[in-house]
């Protein structure tokens, strides 16, 4: 079980998650890099975590964690993913949120996940209204408007994974993997739960010959429907193996 952190916590982790808090929280907290979790040290949680769009609770947990880029002592970050946002539209989810629940998903089993860059997409008008909705079929090599769609925006940088986010699909859908050879990308609608986005980003790291495609277990990241979840879901150690052997999560 992930250890918390919260007021009253001394320790290394608590130097680290100071260090963290000094570095990514804005205005800067000036806090002492100590060991000791005070008063002080939780007022800064909670305003990382309002920042961050996570329940400002104070207690450093998982997606807190995973956001400040802070892996558990027992469990060092070994691989890592680099993501590139190119957004069509607004996602109900707050993008923060969507971060930090996909950074959640991959640290429990050594991945980082960095956020390599993000672009909001100023289309002209007539290709806002052609996009408003992707039509066609979802399939694992991407054709007609989805292939259209990953080509928008700068580049994807080599290494990396492209992340789109759009209105809406004609398919009854929240998420798409599919994708040009040798271009990984992901297409997300704007309705796609906080873990729509770590499921189509698997999709991309299992590749199309991993089986079976989805598991229908609840509590693990690729069951076929995007559920709502309360918890962090999780992978099976077979599909945890196939995504750590793609060569788009880089040993660290």
């Amino acid at each position: 079980m992930a250890q918390l952190l919260r007021q009253g916590s001394v320790g290394p982790d608590v130097r680290t998650l100071q260090t963290e808090l000094n570095r990514q929280l804005f205005p800067r907290p000036n806090l002492a890099v100590d060991g000791i979790f005070g008063p002080l040290t939780k007022a800064a949680v909670v305003a990382f975590q309002r920042q961050d769009g996570l329940s400002p609770d104070g207690v450093v947990g998982p997606l807190t964690r995973a956001a400040l880029g802070i892996p558990e002592s027992s469990n060092p970050f070994t691989h890592a993913i680099s993501l590139h946002f190119r957004s069509l539209t607004l996602t109900d989810v707050p993008f923060n949120t969507i971060l930090s629940s996909t950074q959640a998903v991959y640290s429990q089993f050594g991945i980082r996940v960095d956020f390599g860059s993000g672009m909001s997409l100023g289309l002209d008008e007539d290709e806002a209204d052609r996009f408003k909705q992707i039509d066609g079929q979802c399939n694992w090599t991407a054709a007609g408007e989805f292939f259209d769609v990953e080509q928008l925006g700068t580049a994807i940088p080599p290494g990396g994974i492209g992340v789109f986010f759009v209105e809406r699909f004609q398919q009854a859908l929240n998420g798409c993997g599919g994708h040009a050879p040798n271009r990984p990308a992901c297409i997300v609608a704007k309705a796609g739960t906080r873990f729509c986005t770590a499921h189509e980003i698997c999709h991309i790291l299992l590749t199309s010959t991993f089986s079976p495609v989805h598991i229908d277990v609840a509590t693990n990241l690729m069951h076929s429907v995007d559920l709502q979840r309360s918890a962090v879901p999780t992978l099976t150690q077979a599909q945890i193996d196939q995504v750590k052997r793609s060569p788009l999560c880089r040993r660290l």
